[in-house]
């Protein structure tokens, strides 16, 4: 919530701005009165979230003296804040109890929340009147302002102890599920053993060349993750989607679906499929080389009407930046959109999945296993990114009834996924089963338990 204005001229009306006096004074006197308060009204209060002055002085003043872990009574605040001297006696004599400091601070910070949406108003309605306001964006801005606005966590400074205390906290509440990952899940086994599934503020990154089926394992992660979804499709239409869709699902070869060359009992699989999949949530953006402010305002969208809670993107390098300027350099063009990316992962509290290319300069090598420092304008991407994965199919290279760089034989339906970037945990390996009539990707072997 941004710092909020407390003269009623500065919120451009001439009636007193929305404030609740005795609950701020209930708040103050439940800390002077009981310490342990203090530390429950720190996560919920801040010091501009009080509305007359004396209050935020008094409540400035008790903060810092409890960060020092010095004495926050009466007497002692009286000395240093001699002009509220006799204020701090009546607040420590009248607070009833400390017993409901919490719904007194839930009263002060709806108040304050108030003078922030009349703050916040005047302001737009400054800005729209505005000859050159830039419609979209401003939409944008107002979207984004208010669902910021909405985050009722206000605490944002820790000690390491309160620290390790989330973390464990954490660890207890994974540890709970009894086995079951804590993220939302790839639908891929092995995949979410390593990485625990998709967490909610994280950008994860999976890079590839063409032809080893990215999309297909785009589309794979956004029928397995069991959450409402969205897909922003900046390279395949949104008719090809749900074709991969209904592929993948119903099992029926890709080209007779695409030919109209499928048979009865092709009908009833698809037709299962399709009763399947309009059960799962999910929504399409399909549109062409679309501007990171889309992407934003089209999620920001999705999140507050339909709900989605994962976001998957198809792909980095097809998505311009704000500035479309083509003399800046690509990798600053591709780092605001990356940086976009993340910033989005954590406002919405979504995990984002985007796809990325990578050089062709892989291809040079006798091992065409892609590494991180191969995704094309690769350097903000390793820096933003959270986990960065890569997909490897040696069938693209070899032939399949030949041997690979490593004189092995060819697994034509073997894909490898590769971590080499986990913020989270450790990097690894691990293999899953490519079905190329289909375009989908499976668990390998008994990896469906």
């Amino acid at each position: 919530m941004s710092a909020v204005l407390h003269e009623p001229e500065r919120f451009g009306v001439l009636r007193v701005p929305p404030h609740n006096a005795d609950a701020e004074a209930q708040v103050l006197g439940s800390m002077l009165f009981d310490p342990n308060c203090i530390e429950t009204v720190s996560t919920m209060l801040r010091t501009e979230d009080f509305y007359q002055r004396e209050h935020r002085e008094i409540f400035d003043a008790v903060m810092r003296q409890s960060g020092k872990g010095q004495p926050t009574d009466a007497v002692t605040l009286g000395d240093l804040l001699p002009e509220h001297r006799n204020r701090l006696i009546d607040l420590a004599n009248n607070a009833y109890s400390s017993a409901n400091v919490k719904g007194y601070a839930g009263m002060v910070r709806d108040k304050a929340m108030r003078r922030s949406l009349i703050e916040f108003g005047t302001r737009l309605a400054g800005d729209a009147f505005g000859n050159d306001s830039d419609t979209p964006n401003l939409i944008a801005d107002t979207i984004g302002a208010l669902m910021r606005m909405q985050k009722t966590e206000a605490k944002a400074e820790y000690t390491l102890r309160d620290a390790m205390s989330l973390a464990y906290k954490a660890a207890e509440d994974a540890r709970k599920l009894g086995g079951a990952i804590p993220g939302i899940p790839s639908g891929l086994t092995k995949l979410d053993r390593l990485l625990g599934g998709w967490h909610d503020g994280d950008l994860t990154v999976l890079a590839a060349r063409p032809s080893m089926g990215k999309t297909a394992m785009l589309v794979k992660l956004a029928l397995a993750c069991g959450v409402p979804c969205g897909i922003v499709s900046a390279e395949q239409p949104a008719i090809q989607i749900g074709a991969r869709a209904m592929a993948a699902r119903s099992h029926v070869d890709a080209s007779k679906f695409r030919n109209g060359a499928f048979d009865d009992e092709d009908t009833g699989r698809l037709l299962r499929a399709v009763s399947d999949l309009v059960e799962h949530p999910c929504m399409i953006y399909d549109r062409s080389s679309p501007s990171i402010a889309d992407v934003v305002r089209m999620a920001r969208k999705w999140r507050q009407n339909e709900g989605i809670r994962c976001l998957f993107v198809d792909y980095v390098q097809r998505i311009e930046a704000s500035n479309s300027d083509k003399r800046t350099p690509k990798t600053e063009r591709v780092g605001e959109v990356v940086r976009g990316l993340k910033s989005l992962a954590r406002d919405l509290e979504i995990p984002v999945v985007a796809l990325a290319q990578v050089n062709r300069k892989v291809e040079e090598r006798a091992d065409k296993r892609p590494a991180m420092g191969d995704m094309a304008d690769s350097s903000e991407i390793e820096k933003e990114a959270d986990q960065i994965l890569t997909l490897y199919r040696e069938a693209v290279y070899f032939d399949a009834d030949g041997v690979n760089e490593r004189n092995k034989p060819v697994r034509p339906y073997v894909a490898e996924i590769n971590v080499e970037k986990n913020r989270h945990g450790p990097c690894g390996y691990v293999e899953c089963i490519w079905v190329p009539e289909s375009m989908r990707f499976e668990n390998m072997g008994n990896d469906h338990a």
